[in-house]
């Protein structure tokens, strides 16, 4: 009976992924969370559209992924919270909360209107709140303007008393007086016993830095000690010992700023009214009543660096037109007429060099090329001189014994290697070429043989 062959064929079914779809779910935070669909689609208010957020909404935004199978079945993912939407929602609400912390902090600064009549020192007004407290702030509207006298506020309080009338700073200790055009608003915030200095203080501080004009001038709103007497419109410099009058010949720091005096300050005193840059600098102050410069030029001080130290030149010292190679200048401002200069805040130091005038620092920085280059140069030659001579333990080694050969120097002789090998030797007693030496006899001679 024959034998016949046989075999068997199994057939699988392999389910695979139709689609994915998210449905979206946005219902009220304070309801359960909702439970995974029953059908699909889902009934209800799930969505297959995102929904945004809303300005102010409370509510909460579910999904859920439904997925289909290439033999139709299906199933939902577990229920989870949109992360974006609850984003959204904590960015509006922190943006709520900082608008009502402004809001609060505006309605809780007070605003009162001036109830003078007239242009006058003697500033008052009426506030809502009972008492002056350290740090009230306040917006005061000035009706008129004030005097050359230094202004006091009054203020009449909600419970019919007034505070007295307090002082008026318009910065720092400087008392306001007319600083202040009539129909402004300013902000002024009250403090008690506030030291400035070794002094202390108390009244109204107008919250911002005013000069007469406050587009063409810097000031340097610091105290100062004056080293002598220093009379108002001058320019001033200083030192270890405070500041003077710049003069020809006088020595200053330069890494102390170089002032304009608004006010006179007396001997060993101190004074704030000083400027870093100034519109109307008039130098006959400083230099005398007929001194003179090129209009529409820059001027220049002139004098000796050494160090931070710098002796200005006794002779020409103020100058637009720099002509010595062996003074340093300083640029101090622009001469709008020939006596008048407007202050520059900033002074930077110049050399005459080959008749060009150049900034140190442009000197410096080539000068530091310079060196740099002559380092590198330096270290090429040190690296070739090392591989050219070079101690080992047999001797002193000069050359290159890979290319040219080298001589070879020992405590007993002086060797030509070439190519590794001894070629010559100079000792004491004999000369060697290769193989042969020529050595001095016992008579006096010399005799040629084989080393």
């Amino acid at each position: 009976m024959a034998i016949k062959a046989s075999s068997s064929i199994t057939l699988s079914c392999v389910v695979d992924v139709w689609s994915t779809t998210r449905y979206y779910l946005l219902q009220s935070s304070t309801l359960a969370k909702p439970a995974k669909p029953t059908t699909n689609p889902p009934g209800g208010s799930w969505s297959d559209t995102e929904p945004g957020y809303t300005a102010g909404s409370t509510n909460t935004l579910y999904f859920t992924d439904l997925t289909v199978f290439s033999d139709q079945t299906w199933a939902y993912s577990m229920v989870s919270v949109s992360s974006a939407y609850e984003a959204a929602k904590a960015a509006y609400n922190k943006a709520q909360a900082a608008q009502g912390s402004a809001d609060k902090a505006l309605s809780s600064t007070e605003c009162v209107v001036g109830t003078q009549t007239a242009a006058t020192s003697a500033w008052t007004g009426n506030a809502s709140f009972s008492s002056l407290a350290d740090g009230q702030t306040i917006l005061y509207w000035l009706p008129f303007a004030g005097t050359s006298t230094a202004a006091t506020l009054n203020l009449t309080l909600s419970g019919g008393g007034t505070t007295g009338a307090k002082n008026v700073y318009i910065n720092s200790t400087t008392r306001c007086t007319t600083h202040i055009a009539a129909g402004n608003m300013v902000q002024m915030v009250y403090r008690q016993n506030v030291t400035i200095g070794t002094t202390a203080y108390t009244g109204w501080w107008i919250g911002r830095a005013l000069n007469d004009n406050t587009y063409d001038r810097i000031r340097f709103n610091n105290v100062i000690k004056a080293k002598t007497a220093i009379s108002a419109s001058r320019v001033i410099v200083g030192d270890s010992g405070g500041y003077f009058h710049l003069a020809a010949g006088s020595i200053f720091d330069v890494d102390k700023p170089i002032l304009w005096a608004g006010s006179a300050i007396t001997a060993a005193a101190t004074g704030t009214n000083n400027y870093l840059s100034y519109p109307g600098c008039t130098l006959r102050n400083n230099a005398g009543s007929s001194w003179a410069a090129t209009q529409y030029a820059t001027l220049y001080l002139a004098g000796t660096l050494i160090g931070n130290s710098f002796e200005v030149a006794s002779e020409n010292w103020l100058t637009t037109e720099p002509t010595s190679e062996s003074l340093t200048y300083i640029s101090l401002g622009y001469m709008y007429s020939t006596y008048q200069m407007y202050f520059y805040p900033e002074h930077p130091m110049y050399r005459l060099v080959n008749g060009v005038l150049t900034a140190v620092s442009q000197m410096a920085y080539e000068a530091q090329v310079a060196a740099g280059t002559a380092q590198a140069t330096a270290d090429a030659a040190r690296a070739e001189f090392r591989r050219i001579v070079r101690i080992d333990d047999d001797g002193l080694h000069v050359g290159d014994n890979l290319s040219n050969g080298e001589v070879l120097i020992d405590s007993e002789s002086v060797n030509v290697v070439l190519g590794g090998r001894k070629y010559s030797k100079f000792a004491g007693s004999y000369v060697q070429f290769g193989n042969y030496q020529l050595r001095r006899s016992s008579d006096g001679g010399l005799v040629f043989k084989l080393a």
